[in-house]
């Protein structure tokens, strides 16, 4: 039985500082940097990080966790400040390649970062990144769109209006106990989502993550992550969920043809993707939160992933 490494740092980057959970054994390199999805945290990862048995970094990014860092609701339109933070948190603190993981948009904000980090990243993993036909992209440059997507999304909708003030940690875990998204959680993934989740509050405690905040960053879709994609590492593998899909069979390949196209256009390409083949598979039993439901196989597929590119640079 081994014992979790688990340790929390802050950061200092431009505006702020931004807090990291390492999980492994911290005086070893750093093999994955890790970005939650929209809403949640670094730590709420800690089921399906922790059982990799490396060195891992999971940034809390602007606006979420313990991460001190502004956040302007009206004027946020694309997802370009979140890049332009862990870019700055490369720059600082990871000095060697390393393999990049994400969840929905913690994916698309690994993907917006290939261009800028390129030969600095060994590999890629995007869980279920969401994807957005051009249209809606356009339109989320203006905010009468934003506001109208705000008001008639559903998720966006929902999160607006997400309670986000709780007596104590019992309370806003029964609230979420097997209910909306989190229904199907892995009990300790639940846990460790409110662990990282939570700061005090005068009334008890309070998301960490405004519920505004998680709203703008679902109107908020005037960033091309396709054309970034084309930027991506030979060592590629994103997982697209079926239920409750965030995206579309079209877009799914669009993304494909990117990666292929781009990487095979560079000196000494080659269309060598994840072990067995291609860069996009889609799972259709799987939702868009599968690593909280199916953490084992988040965890494989990161280990997968770390292994590969360690054995084929």
């Amino acid at each position: 039985m081994t014992t979790e490494l688990i340790e929390r740092r802050e950061y200092d980057v431009p505006g702020g500082t931004m807090s990291a959970v390492h999980f492994g054994y911290t005086r070893n390199p750093v093999k994955l940097v890790f970005l939650h999805a929209n809403g949640f945290n670094a730590y709420a990862y800690r089921t399906v990080l922790a059982p990799l048995g490396i060195h891992v970094i999971a940034l809390d990014l602007r606006g979420h966790g313990m991460t001190a860092l502004q956040t302007h609701v009206d004027s946020l339109k694309n997802w370009h400040i979140f890049r332009d933070d862990v870019e700055a948190f490369f720059d600082r603190y990871i000095d060697h390649p390393v393999v990049l993981g994400g969840h929905s948009y913690g994916a698309v904000t690994g993907i917006l970062l290939a261009p800028i980090l390129k030969d600095r990243l060994s590999g890629y993993v995007g869980f279920d990144p969401v994807m957005v036909p051009s249209l809606f992209r356009f339109g989320s440059r203006f905010k009468a769109f934003r506001t109208i997507t705000k008001k008639h999304l559903p998720i966006a909708r929902g999160a607006g209006r997400r309670k986000f003030i709780f007596t104590d940690y019992d309370e806003a875990y029964q609230r979420y106990k097997d209910r909306g998204a989190f229904k199907g959680f892995d009990d300790q993934a639940l846990r460790d989502y409110l662990t990282g989740g939570l700061k005090p509050h005068a009334d008890g405690v309070q998301l960490a993550c405004h519920p505004l905040w998680e709203q703008a960053i679902f109107a908020a879709q005037a960033h091309n992550m396709f054309k970034a994609a084309k930027f991506l590492p030979k060592h590629t593998h994103i997982i697209s969920a079926g239920r409750g899909a965030v995206s579309t069979k079209r877009l799914r390949q669009k993304i494909q043809n990117q990666i292929r196209d781009g990487y095979g256009a560079r000196p000494n390409g080659s269309q060598a993707g994840h072990v067995g083949g291609g860069y996009v598979d889609f799972k259709p039993e799987l939702t868009h939160l599968f690593p909280f439901q199916n953490t084992e196989f988040a965890s494989q597929v990161l280990r997968a992933a770390c292994f590969q590119q360690a054995l084929n640079p």
